[in-house]
């Protein structure tokens, strides 16, 4: 019984030892020194680099969370100037995934900032 007591003290000592080792590299060192990625001739079209960096997310934890903060990012084909500007605007369906009551606020908003 005490040698069981004890392995399990030893295994323990040694996970925690583990858990205290600092990597001498960030995950950006690591990434820059892997090689390109490069897709197959006809691959590329299917290439999606938001599954890449969730199936790299064990290898970069930090890089693999910013990437995908970045690229999940919603496009939008309108430009943030037109949405204040009220003349010669063209919002319809097709070229803005704004709500209508949020365009109305910003043009709304906007014509409050330039009256005063």
């Amino acid at each position: 019984m005490k040698s069981k007591t004890k392995g399990q003290a030893e295994f323990i000592l040694w996970a925690q030892e583990l858990d205290t080792i600092v990597p001498t590299k960030s995950d950006l060192d690591i990434y820059l020194e892997e090689g390109l990625y490069v897709c197959k001739e006809d691959s590329y079209v299917d290439f999606n680099a938001l599954d890449w960096w969730k199936s790299n997310t064990l290898k970069f934890r930090t890089l693999s969370n910013m990437a995908r903060d970045i690229l999940s990012i919603p496009i939008t084909t309108v430009a943030s100037e037109s949405a204040f500007s009220a003349g010669g605007r063209v919002l319809d369906q097709y070229r803005s995934s704004l709500k209508p009551e949020t365009v109305q606020a910003l043009i709304c908003t906007g014509d409050w900032l330039r009256s005063e």
